[in-house]
């Protein structure tokens, strides 16, 4: 690295969270902090003001600012989240924000530019080169991958980064913790984020070329499954939030005593869903149910929740309450805004119950991918966790009982994708 240089970038883009991370020669990888933390939110906020010349514009922030643009001007702005979960969607082209068009690329080019500018502010500049990591599996239903890796390759260029590589996330993880091996090992990296679960074997071995250089990865397979953290938060609105919000309450239509549609309360998987459920026919059916609902006020407090726009503060209440139950056996969940009062006990025995079918289908995908590679688990030397939901005991658990507590390493769970691709981001420039 030439003195002066701009470091080597890598660029964990997540579902929920974004890190970047810069490689520093003889150093461990730094990841840079947004406001005291390591993680910017992937979320847009999408507003009209007037520009210098008194024109009405859109403008849009992205990160902890869009979170308290959407605070300040509530309803009377767009909010846009979980955008990394349509970029392999090849029905999902465009999006209408006030009367402008934004593609997938606009969308998360907006943050890529904003965390670029940020930290730059504590960094210095970035320079046009880093590399991204990707998932082994994109969310959604049939992606297309190489149509995910075009569009994020453009709103990297958008975003001044006209030179990119992608390596998977799993891969990255592991790859910040065995830069000093001595001798080869067998490696499962396990990345339970937001939007997917991605697991990879990886074979890796000391290099012999240099003493400064990496270790030599040879990827054996990888597999993923489009179910993770936001999944399980699912779960806690499925179980707790919505039978508050009139889940299985009836109401009366011509004679007949109906439930309410389940449609609405599935809109509740995730924050863009549940934001769709404002405007055309929704609200004013809800409004109509309400009427005649033997449960009005759940169904009052259904529609401020839509109408005020609340999935975001929702959600993260819901995920607060969430990462609490990893070191609590019960949670106090606590969401008040305005008239609307939701206070539940969360008990973690209740919540693995929930999510007991969610992490079998995570656990499932990974022994497919054993399977399918004719591989024991007595043959990985280390187990490498990453990602938020990595801390669900539930899950931690059962990775233990298959590998043995001693085997899975632990430290830097949210930071060690974006550190691992930093170093690869060295190597490759």
């Amino acid at each position: 690295m030439t003195v002066g240089a701009s470091k080597p970038v890598g660029m964990d883009f997540g579902t929920s969270n974004s890190v970047l991370a810069l490689a520093k020669e003889g150093q461990a990888p730094d990841a840079v902090q947004f406001g005291g933390s390591t993680n910017f939110p992937s979320i847009l906020c999408f507003y009209l003001d007037e520009d210098a010349r008194g024109e009405e514009q859109v403008f849009g922030v992205a990160g902890a600012d869009a979170i308290a643009t959407r605070i300040k001007l509530g309803a009377d702005c767009r909010l846009i989240l979980s955008i990394k979960s349509y970029v392999a969607n090849p029905t999902f082209t465009e999006t209408n924000i006030y009367g402008q068009k934004f593609s997938i690329e606009d969308l998360v080019a907006v943050i890529l530019r904003q965390m670029r500018e940020q930290a730059e502010q504590t960094a210095g500049p970035l320079g046009a080169s880093l590399t991204s990591g990707r998932p082994v599996q994109f969310a959604g239903f049939s992606p297309d991958e190489v149509l995910a890796e075009k569009r994020l390759t453009s709103a990297y260029a958008k975003a001044g980064f006209n030179d990119v590589g992608f390596a998977v996330e799993p891969l990255a993880a592991a790859y910040a913790h065995v830069q000093k091996l001595e001798k080869s090992e067998t490696c499962l990296v396990v990345d339970l984020g937001g939007g997917t679960s991605d697991f990879s074997l990886v074979r890796f071995h000391p290099h012999k070329d240099g003493e400064n250089a990496g270790p030599i990865t040879e990827p054996l397979t990888h597999s993923g499954i489009g179910i993770a953290g936001d999944r399980l938060d699912y779960r806690i609105i499925q179980h707790k939030i919505s039978p508050l919000l009139g889940q299985g309450t009836h109401f009366t239509s011509f004679g007949k005593t109906l439930e309410v549609p389940s449609y609405i309360y599935a809109s509740f998987q995730s924050w863009s869903e549940l934001s769709m459920l404002k405007g055309g026919r929704t609200m004013s059916d809800i409004e109509e149910m309400r009427r005649s609902a033997e449960d009005a006020a759940a169904l009052e407090r259904l529609l401020y929740i839509i109408d005020n726009e609340l999935g975001y503060q929702l959600y993260r209440a819901v995920g607060e309450a969430k990462a609490k139950l990893s070191t609590q056996d019960e949670v106090a969940f606590k969401f008040e805004l305005g008239p609307l009062r939701l206070n539940e006990t969360i008990y973690r025995k209740d919540f693995e119950q929930w999510i007991a079918p969610d992490v079998a289908a995570i656990l499932r995908t990974m022994e497919e991918m054993f399977e399918n590679a004719n591989f024991e688990f007595d043959e990985v030397s280390r187990v490498f966790m990453t990602g938020g939901t990595s801390f669900v005991p539930a899950i931690r658990a059962e990775f233990e009982k298959r590998f043995g507590a001693d085997k899975i390493a632990t430290g830097d769970e949210f930071i060690s994708v974006a550190a691992g691709l930093a170093l690869l981001e060295a190597e490759r420039v």
